[in-house]
C-alpha cells in the first residue's frame, strides 16, 4: 500500500531535448475544470519566457520535478528511435532521381 497517493502537479520550465530546467512546481487542483483553467494561466505566463507547463503526477513537488526529468529523457529517446526508424524506411534515392535535370553527358578528348 502506497502511503503517499499520487496527485497532479504543474511542472513549469523549459524543455530542451532530454534536458529540463525546472522553474517551479505547483500542486495542481484535483478538479479537472479548475486544473484546466489554471493550466492555461500558467501556460500563458510560461510562453512569454519560452517555457511550458506539464502536468505530472507524483507524491510530492520534489518527486514531480524528478518525474518530469525522467519523462523528458524517455520522450527524447523515443523521438530519436522514431526518427531513426523513419530514416531507415525512407525510399532510397536512385541514380535517376539524383541526376535530376543534370542529364548531360560530358565527353573528354
Amino acid at each position: 500500500m502506497d502511503p503517499s497517493p499520487q496527485r497532479p502537479f504543474f511542472v513549469i520550465g523549459q524543455w530542451s531535448g532530454a534536458g529540463i530546467e525546472v522553474w517551479a512546481v505547483q500542486e495542481a487542483p484535483r478538479d479537472d475544470a479548475e486544473r484546466s483553467e489554471r493550466w492555461e494561466e500558467y501556460c500563458l505566463d510560461a510562453e512569454e519566457a519560452f517555457g511550458s507547463v506539464e502536468v505530472v503526477y507524483a507524491a510530492s513537488a520534489g518527486e514531480a520535478a524528478v518525474n518530469a526529468r525522467i519523462e523528458a529523457v524517455q520522450t527524447a529517446a523515443r523521438i530519436r528511435r522514431d526518427l531513426a526508424s523513419a530514416g531507415r524506411n525512407a525510399a532510397p534515392r536512385t541514380r535517376r532521381s539524383e541526376a535530376g535535370s543534370h542529364n548531360r553527358i560530358s565527353h573528354y578528348y
